[in-house]
């Protein structure tokens, strides 16, 4: 296996380029446990040093875990960590670490739609996972010149991942596939009309990941990027959507793909919404759990969500959809003004 050069992260002078970011990501579900995550950590533009931690869990019963802080307490060579939240690089392209321990706001998707994740009553959460995985890494990084809100390194890799949530002393034991990601380079959303960010997983072996996103300039697609995995082995695929989401009211509904590889045409559509969850970017590269102004205040919704999924009309499976719905993109300065 190729395994990249960008593993750990950044060591040195950070680059004097405009909006330089750096971001990893671990998002997935483990439809036995009902539990859907996406933890996301990246470094903060104001003092590069510094993480940003972002993290969304979907639980069970509905409710959602949205978390933000930033600090640089648990960060270290072999891995990024703000104050609660921390990866470690174990074996390049093959073992991670995730671990988290602090207080966190828990409450409805409802009220993430209805504005920011404020200060409020809180709950305790630790959760320690290890993402093993044998498979081919997806290099994304030729998109990179194409557009402002995806930096120039990006990768992505799916395997499995084993551990445990505490939540408000609810232990929830996970064992399940899911994706990582790790990207380099200058970001800068406000060009971003909508994107999909998507990935499904099937009992027999077939699985696949997809990138297709749209420019407010032309309202163009820029990019449309898919691959199959057969076990750990990737193919380049051809992904045909039937619809990008424009209204977060209707991010319920059922969506169909299309994916032609090497080993043939893959059908495949979504049968159910499991969870649902909403976060806010703003430009430059920044990201608010919850929704500045509301989601129906015609702001940029990034919706995550749980999925149910058929392949071919007969296999079910399952998997996450990330999609921005066509909104404003606020500056970083205003949206400040949301949370007031």
């Amino acid at each position: 296996m190729d395994v990249p050069v960008q593993e750990y992260p950044w060591q040195g002078a950070f680059p004097e380029t405009p909006n330089w970011s750096e971001n990893f990501l671990l998002a997935g579900d483990d439809p036995q446990a009902g539990i859907g995550f996406w933890l996301h950590i990246g470094r903060w533009r104001h003092d590069l040093s510094m993480f940003r931690e972002s993290v969304i869990v979907r639980l069970p019963d509905g409710s959602v875990i949205g978390h933000r802080a930033i600090g640089d307490t648990r960060s270290a060579p072999e891995g990024p960590g703000g104050p609660h939240y921390a990866i470690r690089v174990i074996e390049p392209g093959r073992k991670l670490t995730y671990s988290f321990s602090g207080g966190v706001r828990r409450l409805s998707p409802e009220a993430m739609r209805a504005g920011l994740v404020g200060e409020g009553p809180r709950v305790p959460m630790r959760y320690e996972l290890t993402f093993e995985s044998d498979a081919d890494i997806w290099d994304l990084h030729k998109v990179g010149g194409l557009q402002d809100f995806l930096p120039a390194g990006h990768i992505e890799q799916m395997g499995r991942v084993t551990g445990w949530f505490n939540i408000a002393g609810e232990r929830h034991a996970i064992d399940t596939i899911a994706n990582r990601d790790h990207s380099l380079g200058p970001r800068d959303t406000l060009d971003l009309r909508n994107h999909q960010w998507m990935q499904g997983y099937f009992p027999n072996g077939i699985s696949f990941l997809l990138f297709d996103a749209m420019t407010r300039a032309d309202g163009k697609v820029v990019f449309s990027e898919a691959v199959v995995y057969e076990g750990d082995r990737m193919f380049p695929a051809t992904l045909a959507i039937s619809e990008r989401c424009e209204d977060a009211a209707r991010s319920h509904e059922p969506v169909s793909l299309r994916l032609e590889y090497a080993g043939g045409v893959l059908d495949i559509v979504s049968t159910g919404l499991r969870s649902d969850s909403c976060l806010s970017i703003t430009s430059p590269n920044d990201i608010l759990p919850g929704v500045y102004g509301g989601a129906e205040g015609g702001s940029m919704v990034l919706m995550e969500q749980s999925v149910s999924l058929r392949l071919n009309g007969e296999i079910e499976g399952y998997g996450c959809f990330e999609r921005t719905v066509a909104g404003t993109v606020a500056l970083e300065s205003e949206a400040e003004t949301w949370a007031g």
